[in-house]
């Protein structure tokens, strides 16, 4: 595959790292990792964008370490985020590895319901509203530290899109100097080349990645919507680059990817069509401690976003090209009394978005827009007793389209306003055994796309409202230096759904968004993670959830009822780790008018081995801290799974595994 201008920063990036020095001590090695407790390891920032316990959090949280990918491996984040509790990664037949469903919630195929930010800073498009297929496929995973995971609403400090679960991905920070290469191969003819760096000084500090990866892919066979056989390898190629630093006060975030790959095509029929993503995430921030009582955090986020691929018009495929490019200033002030007892924030920000979706030879599918989103946000949390703290929050929000609407789209020309809320109690009985009681609102304010879409089969609709959920969540935990179990109850109603309902009048049927219809979730989860006796370590959970909608009909959505997540790792010696881990899901739903054309979605198990060994002292290489090579299985049992087609409901599934597969690969750290 032929790589695009943007491959010229990340070759800029590759030709620094041989400016770091090729010393230094490891900034958390394994045997400190041993002794640290699950209690020291387990903070995070997610729930009020400050550092707290996971477990004093007003939030239900799940954290997976840098420790936990090292020792059960990966090929990418959806590997990751696969394993962790009540998340269902799936694929659709436009867009690979791009969907995180929370708790069941997966209403169509762009992924609206989840928010993913880095280090705590939004990594969004406005076209659509939720394409994380470049993150979950393309982000180099060795350079995170921390995945922090909220399971549930967090619109009232995150805005639109933090709607049933928040991602957080914490890069690595204040590294020793330091230089690590990685080189991988495996099944399908799997390339990737990648190198870690990290350097710092008394004022500055730098970490980042830069990898690059190609595949010949695996063979992806179905029966499409015409009753066609379609076949095609579902090749890809990617540069990425992620990268943190600091000075001062000052510090920023970058992500950078071209990714070029096969897909069924933007409607499944055919064999495979090409499409190209291009993806900038840029941050920068400032912070002031102004007093003892009063910090400051000042940031601007640049979100910029490309893609192009081939979409259908009356049987004929013409190049379709999607750009936009996302302004964001945010300034939060963070204020603490009486020795941290009392904790509030204030914030606010504006966010100015510009794109369209043009196509060769054709109307623009989506025209040119412009739009400002604005909102204020506050949050104080209380320590009513030393064991019961209160937290309240809210957010006012507002959203301004700043260009007239294309012919045919209807709108009213106001702007759309609302509020959000939440409140939390968390109640520690003693210093193992708490318990927390959680109400939050939150909202998914219409994308563009559903705003001022104006094809021949789509029109927009500018009077929609934001989608909105309220939930509720009770969990009760216990925690020892070496245990921690928690237990969930989960209750929540979506309204305002955005759907699309046919135009009166029209032929071929036109298509519109509107405001239709309500979906209820309910569910159980159990997360347990446990130090069994030396050496050797567990991470479970389990998740029941049941959906209906607003007829009261179970299944609003196709996804599985049930969810099970066991990993288990055990340090043979010093030099060798071997960790295994196995991701259960029950069958998906049938949508009765579907064509039952490919195998079923049935109940699958995904079981994968990682072995970490280190080769270093073997071979006596004293000048390296570490020659490590990893082998990881993926699908051991070999199992033929497929994903639900839940967008368009035509066909029942699309496929999801090409069976077993492995990879090796080689680290060497300087």
């Amino acid at each position: 595959m032929t790589i695009r201008p943007l491959s010229v920063l990340t070759a800029l990036l590759y030709s620094q790292l041989y400016l770091l020095p090729a010393h230094a001590e490891e900034s958390l090695s394994l045997s400190s990792l041993k002794e640290m407790s699950l209690e020291d390891v387990l903070q995070v920032e997610i729930v009020s964008k400050k550092t707290e316990s996971k477990n004093s959090a007003a939030g239900i949280v799940s954290v997976v370490t840098h420790d936990d990918i090292k020792r059960y491996g990966a090929n990418n984040l959806a590997d990751v985020l696969n394993r962790v509790t009540s998340i269902y990664m799936l694929s659709t037949y436009i867009w690979s590895n791009s969907t995180a469903a929370v708790r069941g919630d997966a209403l169509t195929h762009v992924n609206n319901h989840t928010l993913v930010l880095i280090n705590g800073r939004p990594f969004r498009d406005s076209a659509y509203g939720g394409l994380n297929e470049t993150m979950f496929r393309d982000f180099p995973i060795h350079h995170i530290e921390q995945i922090e995971v909220i399971r549930g609403s967090g619109s009232v400090l995150y805005g639109s899109n933090a709607f049933t679960g928040v991602i957080n991905i914490v890069t690595k920070k204040q590294q020793d100097n330091a230089l690590t290469l990685r080189g991988r191969y495996g099944s399908f003819n799997t390339g990737q080349v990648e190198s870690e760096f990290a350097w710092k000084n008394d004022e500055a500090a730098i970490t980042g990645t830069v990898r690059h990866r190609a595949s010949d892919g695996w063979l992806f066979s179905a029966i499409d919507e015409n009753n066609q056989p379609a076949n095609f390898r579902n090749d890809d190629g990617d540069i990425s680059a992620s990268l943190w630093g600091e000075w001062k006060d000052f510090n920023f975030n970058l992500f950078v990817v071209n990714n070029q790959h096969n897909h069924w095509g933007s409607v499944p029929i055919g064999s495979g069509q090409p499409i190209e993503n291009e993806r900038l995430f840029f941050d920068t921030g400032y912070k002031h401690q102004i007093n003892k009582h009063w910090l400051s955090t000042w940031n601007i986020t640049f979100n910029k976003f490309s893609q192009n691929y081939d979409l259908p018009v009356q049987g004929q495929l013409y190049l379709t090209d999607l750009y936009e490019n996302n302004v964001l200033f945010e300034q939060t002030h963070f204020f603490n009394f009486f020795e941290d007892q009392l904790n509030f924030l204030v914030g606010g920000l504006v966010e100015w978005r510009e794109g369209g979706v043009t196509q060769m030879s054709q109307p623009n599918t989506l025209a040119p827009y412009t739009s400002l989103k604005s909102s204020i946000y506050g949050e104080t949390s209380y320590s009513l007793l030393d064991n019961l703290k209160l937290s309240v929050g809210g957010q006012w929000h507002r959203f301004d389209n700043l260009k007239a609407a294309p012919q045919g789209v209807i709108d009213n020309g106001e702007a759309t306003e609302g509020v959000v809320g939440r409140t939390g109690l968390v109640y520690e009985f003693s210093s193992n055994l708490g318990a927390k009681l959680l109400y939050n609102q939150a909202y998914r304010s219409p994308s563009a796309g559903e705003l001022g879409a104006n094809s021949s089969l789509v029109q927009g609709n500018r009077n929609i409202k934001p989608e909105l959920i309220e939930s509720s969540d009770a969990q009760i935990f216990y925690h020892t230096q070496d245990y921690q179990v928690s237990l969930t109850a989960f209750r929540s109603r979506v309204s305002n759904l955005i759907v699309r309902v046919p135009v009166a009048n029209t032929n071929p049927v036109r298509l519109q968004y509107s405001n239709a219809g309500s979906a209820e979730f309910e569910g159980l989860e159990l997360e347990t993670e446990a130090k069994l006796f030396e050496g050797l370590s567990w991470k479970g959970a389990y998740t029941f959830q049941t959906n209906r909608d607003e007829n009261n009909q179970n299944n609003k959505t196709q996804m599985p009822n049930h969810m099970a997540k066991i990993g288990l790792s055990f340090d043979a010696t010093p030099d060798l780790q071997i960790s295994a881990f196995d991701t259960y899901f029950s069958a998906a739903k049938v949508v009765p008018t579907s064509l039952a054309v490919n195998p079923a979605a049935n109940s699958y198990h995904n079981l994968s081995v990682n072995t970490n060994y280190r080769l270093d002292s073997w071979l006596g290489f004293a000048h390296t801290k570490h020659i490590t090579f990893t082998f990881y299985l993926e699908n051991l049992l070999d199992e033929k799974f497929y994903y639900p087609e839940f967008n368009r409901k035509i066909i029942n599934t699309i496929p999801a595994s090409p069976g077993r597969s492995l990879f090796g690969e080689m680290s060497i750290e300087f």
